[in-house]
């Protein structure tokens, strides 16, 4: 009996030790599955679309000029998104980008590293190459994404920036043209953090001006040409910060461990204070004031901006604050200066850490409150209908301008709502499937959705999760189909970002890299992983007969359903007229590369491009119905060459 218990208990032990060599042997990280080119999307836009006041400050949304975009934070593009895509480069790998980068018309790289391992505050990359083209030195709490707007008096650009305690207008060139003061006292570097923390500047047409918000609550409001201070002195939202979401915080010797990993990668990011617990406070929108970046309605100039209520508006008197607030806010003008008003406030359970998101019009304002609702409010703050997605909402909203659409994501889903005026509609939930489920793994969304004619270019991973916290162990970007949800394209490669998933005047994707919750993963599993690291990665186009497609495509959409709305929606067809226009040069630039690749030959490139370049020398509202057939007739031909290229 003896002998065979010893027989029983030497088995055990002999395959308890094969098992974990086999374990630490095998990988966690799962190989993704592979993703063919994609098919055309059927998705078009019905009806008038939403439209935004022109503005020459502002110019389009062919790119990311600010953290979501543009003023109203939609997240959206007017261009389209490379169909397939490989990473061209990475660079900058101990600057550790929360906000950013954003890009000039050229496609150069502006970005403000969070305390990095050099003292410098904003810098700039060359699109192509990903090298540094300068850097501008500095002090202070960085890491907001700048804006980028248009000089009317130059027919240039200006990079501007605001930190804390000093803004900047910058030229592309690296040279500054003003240095101001915000109006905010100086503090110590040491003791800065998300308090100091300022998002991103803001730009409010009203008094052609630029508007800061920092974690503290603090609005300071500077002339666009001068720097000069526009407020009496800078105001402060009433508010006490957020409740900490301490039973969304992973476990205390998690977070020493994180802690410790930060300070080791990017020394002197957290100034060996380690701030992973205050900056996952932030991302869970507890402890601070103000979360994440606020919007300007372009048409009217008010302004909007998720914060906090005071300490025992929820019946508590504890020094937090355990219900979140969204302040509407106007300039109001005092003798020479200006004042900020507080026009129109409501209030909700929990705190946020959305970004509240503009519809075009400036009628409709979209945020998430931290129990898993999409929230639609008026102008005038009046909840207008709110939906439960069932899961907490994770980053901004994305708000299209067509088809009253609006893009949220959770921690498993990108989940596509129609606004039904008074109602949300949840339209379809994607199917995430870049990974396969095995080992307890799951696909994971990571970051804002980003929306352009041809699709949703997101940043999704695979790994496990903890509570609400995710552990993602790699990541990719996937474009998902804007009609049916499904990923039509995913390639791995890049490192996590807490930003956005922006995109470039060429339909490139570029990440900043923040990573948060692989550091979760990583001070638990790093043996196994691939370390952390910052910087900024480009996903350059590939197969651009395929982009020319989908740019055309969405031109000859477009061109339909603007000359079917003219005649009734005359505003709606010009903004429709703008869009096409991008595309077609868009497209124009995409087929030369396409030639040089092999993707196609110089005759088929010269048979589109020949027709395109004489319809954008004529397009406006009378040719509108000429134009969607030439777009069309393109269309059937591209279409044509590529199904005999696959037959043969």
């Amino acid at each position: 009996m003896g002998r065979i218990i010893r027989f029983f208990l030497y088995g055990f032990l002999i395959a308890s030790i094969a098992a974990s060599i086999i374990l630490w042997r095998t990988p966690f990280s799962l190989k993704p599955h592979a993703f063919s080119p994609p098919e055309q999307t059927t998705w078009k836009p019905i009806g008038p679309r939403e439209v935004r006041t022109e503005n020459q400050v502002t110019g389009s949304g062919a790119y990311f000029r600010s953290l979501h975009c543009d003023s109203h934070n939609s997240d959206e593009v007017m261009s389209a998104i490379a169909p397939m895509f490989e990473k061209a480069w990475s660079t900058e790998p101990f600057m550790y980008i929360a906000e950013g980068p954003t890009m000039d018309k050229d496609g150069n790289l502006y970005f403000s590293p969070i305390t990095p391992n050099e003292e410098v505050i904003l810098v700039s990359l060359d699109g192509k190459t990903g090298e540094r083209r300068w850097a501008l030195k500095g002090r202070d709490n960085g890491g907001g994404a700048p804006i980028i707007l248009n000089n009317p008096d130059t027919d240039g650009q200006v990079i501007y920036h605001g930190n804390y305690v000093k803004a900047y207008a910058v030229r592309p060139d690296g040279s500054i043209i003003w240095e101001a003061p915000t109006g905010l006292d100086e503090y110590d570097i040491k003791e800065g953090g998300i308090p100091k923390h300022n998002f991103g500047l803001n730009y409010l047409p009203k008094a052609d001006a630029l508007v800061g918000v920092t974690g503290d609550g603090t609005v300071y409001v500077l002339d666009r040409k001068t720097g000069e201070q526009l407020l009496v002195q800078p105001f402060v939202l009433p508010g006490s910060n957020a409740k900490p979401e301490k039973d969304k915080r992973p476990a205390e010797f998690i977070v020493k461990r994180i802690n410790k990993l930060m300070d080791e990668t990017f020394l002197p990011m957290f100034n060996g204070k380690g701030r992973f617990d205050t900056m996952l406070d932030a991302l869970l929108g507890g402890g601070t004031k103000v979360a994440n970046y606020f919007s300007i309605d372009v048409n009217t100039s008010r302004m909007f901006i998720a914060a906090t209520s005071s300490d025992g508006d929820d019946g508590k008197v504890d020094g937090v604050s355990g219900f979140g607030s969204l302040y509407a806010l106007e300039l109001v003008p005092q003798k020479d200066k200006y004042e900020l008003k507080i026009v129109a406030r409501t209030s909700f359970d929990g705190g946020t850490a959305a970004t509240p998101a503009l519809n075009a019009a400036g009628t409709r304002v979209y945020t998430a409150d931290n129990f898993g609702n999409i929230l639609a409010y008026d102008r005038d703050l009046n909840e207008l209908w709110r939906l439960d997605v069932k899961e907490q909402v994770v980053a901004s909203v994305t708000v299209a301008t067509d088809n009253h659409e609006i893009y949220a994501v959770t921690l498993y889903d990108v989940i596509k709502i129609i606004d039904k005026g008074t109602s949300g509609e949840i339209k379809w939930k994607a199917d995430l499937n870049m990974y396969p489920k095995r080992l307890g793994q799951q696909n994971l969304n990571l970051l804002t959705a980003t929306v352009a004619p041809n699709g949703v270019a997101v940043q999704v991973g695979s790994g496990y999760v903890k509570g609400a916290l995710p552990m993602p162990l790699t990541v990719g970007i996937a474009l998902i189909d804007r009609a049916t949800g499904e990923v039509r394209y995913f390639l791995e490669g890049g490192e996590e970002s807490v930003s956005v998933t922006n995109i470039g005047p060429d339909g490139s994707i570029i990440i900043g890299h923040s990573p948060f919750r692989r550091a979760v993963t990583y001070s638990l599993l790093g043996f196994k992983m691939k370390p952390i690291s910052g910087g900024v990665t480009k996903f350059r186009p590939i197969r651009l007969d395929l982009l020319a497609r989908d740019a055309l495509r969405a031109a000859a959409d477009r061109a339909t359903n603007a000359a079917a709305v003219k005649k009734e929606h005359p505003e709606s067809a010009k903004a429709d007229i703008r869009q096409i226009t991008i595309l077609l040069n868009q497209a124009l630039l995409a087929l030369p590369v396409a030639v040089r690749d092999n993707d196609m030959t110089a005759a088929e490139a010269d048979k589109i491009s020949r027709p395109l370049t004489i319809l954008l020398s004529k397009l406006d509202l009378d040719t509108l119905t000429d134009a969607a057939q030439v777009l069309n007739n393109i269309c059937s031909r591209f279409d044509a060459s590529e199904k005999h290229k696959q037959e043969n």
